[in-house]
């Protein structure tokens, strides 16, 4: 039989005989995308089959548009959940919103998902906990505020916690403890991570990236990037070294990596108050009264106002001049303040608007020791001048222009104009900033043997101090004024083994001072912002077994091929409840969405 005269066979795209010319449909125009209109004449089924190869395109579409997201998410850019607080404050995990009672400020709190209560059990330890599980996690009895330093009992805060009641047996009678528990908590940040950028682009110091952790090899870690092959790592009075010169990050990543000491626009309300510790809270800001000082400071409030009957008039403000509980390296977010112990920090960021009110307007700021202070001046007519202290001599020496390779000169001040001036003395480099723009930038030799020595000074004479001052010439007005510090990183020890001959022994950490690593080709030095409470480089007491007999990667590194890519954004930071009695946050907060440096 000829195929063409078989009816069972079935030919929906066979095309359909002409139409004589005087009856043939006119063409009719349609949008594209839009269905074409039916020409007069068509059979019944051609609409079933039309819509049919609608619903066959639309499946098609859908299917094309998850390979594409899975062939996206799986080479270009993926999406990562952050699950502890190694690097808070940049970055969250599961934490705890709170907000201080007394001065308003807003900060996040750990919560250590891995130890959560588990009703008829009590306080249990999981291998891999989560904030989703249907258990409660514990909470400290107190809060501090990172900013003022209030005690704020869990009680206090606006969600109520749990309370789990043990009794515990004791001669003379039955006592009762308290264990608090979080209501609830917040997941941590949903970062988005480039993958397999470093197949084409060399890693740079200070980004941050996601890779495979090299003692077990089966969780992915986020760290800052800190040592790059051919580099010499150690860590030294809280600075990084590399091939034995201090590690200075750029301006904008520095700015990033900066941490809360005080906010004066959170001024608390119980100031001149007596707390439940028995201390009184008093601005950390004070007025230093000297013979050559002649006016007067009103520093009970967020606006800090120096008055004076004369234009010429000069006084000087200090940060902590009778105590110095607020440069240590704590973070609000760390539930344990005493962590990894005090260190006093002394790479400080202060921030201001300032406004004066007389024509022979003048500030000078100082911040650092006695053995790495320095002043910026800014003088009535624009020009901005640097000085050192010379403790030797007990005298400011001042630094030719020709030896600081960033110096621009501004235009002449003018009263009742604010200003915005920062000023940062971190890593033994001077920064000035003047309306948000940088006009000075001084870098100073720093190596490792001089911050050796210094560490040995300091067994013997004591932690120093360190100080900031803003001294004014004229009557004026100063603002939002802010101070930060930089990351302290601390000499961390590696964690103890729980088998084998070393088990529970603590070893000096990797790059630590006196125990350098010297980084091979392929191989990476990583390390978290919350130093104080992070597992990386310097910590890790282990290198899992392939990686030892194939590469002899030695502790604390990450090799070339663990290196997943470099996380770029926060795009779903932790969000709001719409109703107290949902435990899911899921209004985003987008005014935390942001790019991460």
């Amino acid at each position: 039989m000829n195929p063409d005269d078989n009816p069972f066979l079935n030919r929906p795209q066979a095309a359909p005989p002409a139409a004589p010319p005087e009856t043939a449909a006119p063409v009719t125009s349609f949008l594209p995308g839009s269905a074409a209109p039916l020409a007069a004449g068509t059979p019944p089924g051609r609409g079933a089959d039309a819509h049919a190869t609608g619903i066959r395109d639309t499946i098609e579409t859908v299917l094309l548009a998850l390979i594409l997201a899975f062939t996206f998410r799986t080479f270009c850019v993926e999406a990562f959940v952050i699950p502890t607080g190694s690097m808070a404050p940049t970055l969250n995990g599961a934490h705890f919103r709170v907000v201080c009672p007394q001065c308003g400020y807003r900060f996040n709190i750990n919560a250590d998902v891995d130890v959560q209560w588990i009703p008829g059990q009590g306080l249990r330890r999981l291998r891999n906990g989560e904030a989703t599980n249907p258990f409660r996690i514990r909470a400290p009895a107190y809060i501090q505020c990172p900013n003022c330093h209030y005690e704020i009992p869990v009680g206090d805060l606006p969600d109520q916690p749990i309370v789990y009641r043990t009794q515990t047996l004791r001669s003379g009678g039955a006592n009762y403890s308290k264990t608090f528990a979080f209501p609830y908590v917040h997941n941590g940040d949903r970062i988005l991570v480039m993958k397999y950028l470093y197949w084409f682009t060399k890693p740079r110091r200070w980004d941050v990236v996601v890779f495979r952790e090299p003692m077990r090899g089966k969780q992915n870690f986020i760290k800052r990037l800190i040592g790059l092959p051919g580099d010499t790592v150690e860590i030294a009075n809280g600075d990084v070294f590399i091939n034995g010169q201090v590690a200075r990050p750029p301006p904008v990543v520095e700015r990033a990596m900066l941490q809360l000491v005080y906010d004066n626009d959170y001024y608390p309300h119980d100031a001149g108050q007596l707390r439940r510790n028995g201390r009184i809270w008093t601005n950390p800001w004070t007025a230093v009264y000297k013979p050559r000082f002649t006016g007067r400071w009103f520093t009970g409030g967020p606006v800090i106002r120096f008055s004076a009957r004369r234009p010429t008039a000069r006084g000087r403000l200090s940060f902590l001049r009778r105590h110095g509980s607020y440069l240590y390296n704590d973070i609000g977010y760390n539930t344990n303040r005493l962590l990894r112990g005090h260190h006093l920090v002394s790479d400080l960021f202060v921030h201001t608007v300032w406004l004066s009110k007389s024509p022979a307007s003048a500030i000078r700021i100082t911040i650092g020791q006695r053995s790495n202070r320095y002043q910026v001046r800014l003088a009535h007519n624009g020009s901005v001048f640097l000085y050192r202290w010379n403790p030797a001599l007990h005298a400011w020496e001042r630094i030719a222009s020709p030896k600081i390779p960033l110096l621009r000169r501004l235009p002449p001040l003018q009263p009742g104009v604010p200003y915005r001036l920062s000023m940062s003395n971190i890593d033994h480099q001077i920064r000035f900033w003047f309306n948000g723009r940088l006009v000075l930038q001084y870098s100073a030799p720093w190596t490792i043997q001089q911050a050796i020595a210094f560490v040995r000074m300091q067994r013997h004479s004591g932690q120093e101090t360190p100080r900031v001052f803003i001294d004014v010439t004229g009557p004026c007005v100063l603002r939002h004024l802010l101070l930060m510090r930089n990351i302290y990183y601390t000499q961390m020890q590696r964690q103890p083994r729980s088998t084998g001959p070393t088990a529970g022994e603590r070893f000096p950490g990797t790059g630590t001072r006196g125990h350098p690593i010297t980084l091979r080709a392929g191989e990476y030095f990583v390390l978290g912002d919350n130093s104080n409470d992070s597992a990386d480089s310097r910590a890790w007491n282990r290198v899992e077994r392939v990686l030892r007999r194939n590469l002899h990667l030695p502790l604390g590194v990450v090799p070339q091929r663990y290196m997943l890519g470099r996380a770029f954004m926060v795009y779903w930071p932790s969000g709001f409840r719409p109703f107290d009695s949902l435990d899911w946050p899921i209004i985003p907060n987008v005014g935390k969405m942001r790019f991460i440096r």
